[in-house]
């Protein structure tokens, strides 16, 4: 049963807002033998927003869309030591609760849901130069991958590891009212 509390910003986006794929980001950030930190994004997504009085929040994201800006590395994390996309094609988030400034979601990625925490910020409503009624809503939060069953990692010669459990999770969304 979802608990959702009702602020004075999402009562304001009365409606249906869908997600505008080509002015919105579904990213992700993880750090790589504790020296740097890798990006991603997803490039096939989407994501719809119910404003109002009773708030909801859905998206989906296909794995195989993953771009890291290295095709070796792509085709490892949709591989079964990762996400295993031919099993697992699909990532989902459903908001359960949203609050002031943080929602709580099921998140389920590789079969497995979680309830993951994010901050998020909500801005709008405006209207684009084409009539469009428009929104934004950026959302961050941190899952540990191992919760999920994304489990691959190699020892480095010096202590720790190639890739760290946290990761972190970030979407910007142009959304469009239905």
């Amino acid at each position: 049963m979802s608990t959702i509390v009702t602020s004075p910003a999402v009562r304001v986006v009365d409606g249906t807002w869908n997600a505008d794929p080509s002015h919105s980001t579904v990213e992700f950030a993880v750090k790589h033998m504790g020296f740097s930190t890798v990006r991603g994004r997803f490039l096939d997504f989407d994501a719809t927003f119910e404003g109002g009085e009773r708030p909801a929040l859905r998206g989906s994201i296909r794995i195989a869309s993953v771009n890291s800006h290295d095709e070796q590395r792509d085709g490892h994390i949709k591989a079964a030591d990762f996400f295993d996309s031919e099993r697992s094609p699909e990532a989902t988030v459903v908001a359960t609760s949203i609050g002031e400034d943080r929602l709580v979601a099921d998140v389920t990625l590789k079969g497995v849901t979680r309830p993951v925490e994010f901050s998020y910020r909500l801005t709008g409503p405006a209207v684009d130069p084409w009539g469009n009624e428009r929104i934004g809503l950026e959302l961050e939060g941190e899952i540990d991958r191992t919760d999920f069953g994304v489990d691959w990692n190699a020892p480095l010669p010096g202590g720790g590891f190639l890739v760290d459990n946290t990761v972190s999770l970030i979407a910007s969304f142009s959304l469009v009212k239905a």
